[in-house]
């Protein structure tokens, strides 16, 4: 795949992935990463688009990967910009820049979620979202949800206090955060109508009311993050687009986890791509 960068409308360097089909191509695919996750961790299952005939552009998210700033400590960036700004800067490229429309939309968790902060959606032909979920830690099962409530109420802020920025790789939990896009994903999760107050404060509403582009929303049944309370939530917040919500019971597929992100590892190639791009073609 290429190496590109893309400029956001406030002038931010994203750095991207895009690999196409030597010919014919089928249409063109985005996949927008969950929370702390790097492009590359879904380079295969991009690759495995691109040879069944898609154009495919990955990215970071500014603040993530190849798009994080020199010095975490001294960045601002919020993690709402990344559908504010980063999100549109990728849609703004492929649609003027390359003069691509019907753009499918592959969004993993956060990369689902801020779907309806696209301006040109006019562009979007479907969404695709994967293990996309209201993200309030009362909403867990337990264990994970005293796990989560110790991250946001203790280790969280302990990091931010100690290192001045979400130290996530110390903890296991992705990539490094700045910090005042953990403090807004903090207030995110401890809310139980999630990021609402944002939406009111950012768009004046409650909801995405004008999104109206189709959507399917997948959750895997061992998903603690995306469940059987979580993934439906997360929907609501689209009441005008036509939607449907599948859930991936794992255990017919496969004996072992795919949890939160495994969907995309290479060991699933041959069991669960297959079943995805039924669903992406669909």
């Amino acid at each position: 795949m290429k190496k590109i960068t893309i400029h956001a409308s406030d002038g931010y360097p994203l750095s991207a992935l895009f690999g196409e089909p030597d010919k014919n191509p089928m249409g063109t695919i985005v996949i927008s990463s969950a929370t702390g996750i790097r492009k590359e961790f879904y380079i295969n299952f991009a690759q495995f688009l691109v040879t069944q005939g898609y154009r495919v552009l990955l990215y970071d998210y500014r603040g993530i990967g190849e798009s994080a700033p020199a010095d975490m400590k001294t960045s601002t960036i919020y993690m709402h910009e990344w559908g504010t700004q980063d999100m549109n800067a990728v849609i703004n490229h492929l649609v003027i820049k390359q003069g691509y429309s019907g753009i499918i939309w592959l969004g993993h968790s956060i990369g689902g979620q801020l779907v309806g902060l696209i301006e040109n959606k006019h562009h979007v032909r479907k969404v695709i979202a994967i293990n996309a979920a209201v993200g309030y830690w009362g909403y867990f099962p337990y264990p994970m949800r005293m796990v989560v409530w110790l991250l946001w109420h203790v280790i969280g802020p302990l990091l931010i206090k100690v290192y001045g920025y979400g130290t996530m790789t110390k903890i296991g939990w992705g990539e490094n955060l700045p910090r005042n896009a953990i403090l807004e994903w903090r207030s995110w999760c401890l809310s139980k109508t999630y990021y609402m107050d944002f939406l009111k404060n950012k768009i004046k509403s409650d909801r995405f009311y004008d999104f109206t582009i189709p959507i399917t929303a997948i959750y895997t049944s061992d998903d603690y993050i995306a469940n059987d309370k979580t993934a439906p939530l997360m929907v609501q917040f689209f009441p005008n687009a036509p939607w449907r919500l599948i859930k991936l019971e794992v255990d017919q597929y496969t004996e072992h986890k795919v949890g939160h992100t495994g969907i995309f590892r290479k060991r699933f190639e041959k069991v669960l791509w297959p079943w995805l791009l039924r669903i992406i073609q669909g």
